[in-house]
Parts: C-alpha cells; sequence; structure tokens
C-alpha cells in the first residue's frame, strides 16, 4: 500500500465505517488488472452501493411492460385478433418460425423520467441474463433474488449520472436454451427483440436505435453461436456491448474484438469466485485481433479485472460494471464524431 493510500485509511477510520467503506472500495478497484487500449470514454467513479442480495429499497418509479416472443402462437393469436390480417408487418415484427430454445419472454421497464415525452427517442440497455437452471421468469429484470437491472438505472437516472433510458431483458426459460452457459441464447435475434419491444412500448416510449447497449452476465456471453456474440450482428448497430464475467473463452475473444468499428467494446471479469478459466489465452487473442483490426478512434476495446468487496462477486459484478460505464457511454461524449453504421 502507498504512502497516499495508508494516510486515505487513516482519515477513513477517523470519519468513520462509512467512510472506510468507500476507501475499501476504491482500493478494490485501484488493483483492478486493465487492458486498455487507450481510448475514451473512461469509467465513471463508483461508490457504495447496497449487497447484491439486499432487499428492495422500494417500489420502482416507473411501469414495466411483458410480451412474449412474436413467434409464440398465443402471442401471434392475440395479436391477428386484435389488428386484423397484416399486423406483424405494421408492427415490424417478425412472424417466421422459430425454435422453441430460441424463443424468450421479454420485459421492458420505463421510467417515469423515460416516459414523461413518449415521442422522444431514448437509448436502451438490453440486458441477457446467464444460465436459468430454476427456470425462474425475468431473471436480473425483478425475477430471482441476485438483483434487479432496473433498479440499477433508475438509480443512476435518478441521480442524474445518465440521461433516462429504457430497461429492457429477454427471459429464456425453456431448458434447451439455458442448459449449460455455452449453449445459452442461441442465435439471439437483437433485431426482433428491439421490434417486440418497440411494438409494446408503441404510445408509452420510443426506442433511440442509435444508442443501443448489449449486456451479457455469465451465460449472456459465453456462447459463440448465441447472446452477445450474435447480438453484435445484427441490422440494428450496437452502441456498445459490456461482457460482465462471462466464460472468457478464446474464441469468444474474437469475434467480440472485431465488432463494427463503432461499437465500444467493454469486458470485465473477477477471478473471486472464478479463477479457473483461460484469461491468458482470451486477453491475447483478444488484443492481437484489436491491433489487427484496431476501433475507430475514440472507440472503446476494453479489458478489465476487477475485484468486488459486495458479497457474491460473481453477481455483484453486474451492478459494479452498470455503475462505472453506464454514464461515459451514455455521455455526449461518446465518440460523438464517429457516426453509427450497421455491421
Amino acid at each position: 500500500m502507498t504512502a497516499k493510500a495508508r494516510r486515505a485509511r487513516a482519515r477513513a477510520g477517523r470519519a468513520g465505517p462509512a467512510m472506510s467503506r468507500v476507501v475499501a472500495l476504491a482500493a478494490g478497484l485501484a488493483a483492478a488488472v486493465p487492458g486498455r487500449s487507450g481510448a475514451q470514454p473512461r469509467p465513471a467513479p463508483v461508490t457504495v452501493a447496497p449487497a447484491a442480495h439486499a432487499p428492495a429499497a422500494g417500489p420502482l418509479d416507473g411501469a414495466t411492460y411483458d410480451y412474449a416472443h412474436p413467434s409464440a402462437p398465443a402471442h401471434a393469436a392475440a395479436r391477428d385478433e386484435a389488428a386484423g390480417a397484416g399486423a406483424a408487418a405494421d408492427a415490424g415484427v417478425a412472424a417466421r418460425p422459430v425454435p422453441p430454445e430460441q424463443r424468450w419472454m421479454g420485459r421492458v421497464f420505463v421510467h417515469r423520467l423515460a416516459a414523461a415525452a413518449p415521442a422522444r427517442p431514448r437509448p436502451i440497455l438490453v440486458f441477457l441474463h446467464g444460465t436459468n437452471a430454476e427456470q425462474i421468469r425475468y431473471r436480473w429484470m425483478g425475477g430471482g433474488r441476485e438483483g434487479d437491472v432496473r433498479r440499477i438505472a433508475a438509480e443512476l437516472m435518478e441521480a442524474g449520472r445518465i440521461p433516462p433510458i429504457l430497461v429492457a431483458g429477454p427471459s429464456a426459460i425453456l431448458p434447451a436454451a439455458i442448459a449449460a452457459p455455452r449453449t445459452s441464447w442461441p442465435a439471439f435475434d437483437l433485431d426482433t427483440f428491439l421490434d417486440a419491444t418497440a411494438a409494446r412500448l408503441r404510445g408509452v416510449a420510443t426506442i433511440d436505435r442509435t444508442r443501443v447497449l448489449v449486456a451479457g452476465h455469465s451465460g449472456g456471453g459465453c456462447n459463440e453461436a448465441g447472446g452477445v456474440v450474435t447480438a453484435l450482428r445484427a441490422s440494428t448497430p450496437v452502441h456498445a456491448a459490456l461482457v460482465i464475467d462471462t466464460c472468457m473463452d478464446a474464441d469468444i475473444a474474437l469475434p467480440l474484438a472485431l465488432s463494427p468499428p463503432t461499437t465500444h467494446v467493454v469486458v470485465s471479469w473477477q477471478t473471486m469466485t472464478w479463477a479457473r478459466r483461460p484469461l491468458g489465452a482470451f486477453r491475447r487473442a483478444f488484443q492481437a485481433a484489436v491491433e489487427a483490426h484496431p476501433a475507430a478512434p475514440g472507440v472503446l476495446r476494453e479489458l478489465e479485472h476487477l475485484r468486488p468487496t459486495e458479497p457474491m462477486p460473481h453477481d455483484a459484478m453486474v451492478p459494479l460494471v452498470l455503475r462505472r460505464w453506464l454514464p461515459p457511454l451514455l455521455s455526449p461524449d461518446a465518440a460523438p464524431s464517429i457516426p453509427c453504421v450497421s455491421p
């Protein structure tokens, strides 16, 4: 520990336990092992946050909307009955048959601040949860005990750290889609998900398709033929991909590093509870691909090893990463001169 850090810790001890927690968290972040490309934006400062398993602090200041995959028979029948022939085309939602393991239940949260101007395009965060052996619906979106991405985003909006955004997530509940991390989210279709979300929010909120952020936690980023990787190949340009404590296989490194040149990519991991991963091989493959195919100026290709101070480090990575990166990625200075282009 440096002399400066020792003096800060001593001051924190005199200030009381709350300040001590702040210093402890800052020390953990300072111990990160980054693999930076020198690009901006930089991560936002992190403050002490509730534990990942802490009970909810009260009702959310907004509304949550649920919807089915457009290929689900019940959804198609209800849609056609409500709007008549051609409704799928009018809604911009694909109606082609989809294998059951690729379907999902959708959920989107619209904060009061985002609903204030329904016609104004809002950035959207699409969150892909990891494996779900318990078949919990809407995991990380109000289901399960790990945490709630809606609440994390709401806190950032209410604190003025990010502009009003929409928060959406598909829920994979069929065993074939969630059996193992490396087979999760087979061929996830981001375009269809965004179309279905937009249709559900008609008259409530509008998606800004130039500011689509995709986050994949654990198994949400382990499948080289699904999850975050296929989302990056969508016709809708992805503004940023947050890859949070995934399997870190070397074969995932290449498609992440070769993301569209205007897509920010941040890969974050911890080794406190998941150390047996090919981290070195991933880093080498990622950095070699970035050197051979660099991103546009100001666009991130970021690797960072973090040490969460909260219980359940694997789950605690989600709020930690979102609080670090959503503010700079959603700022007007996040590569403003670079146009969004399709892959």
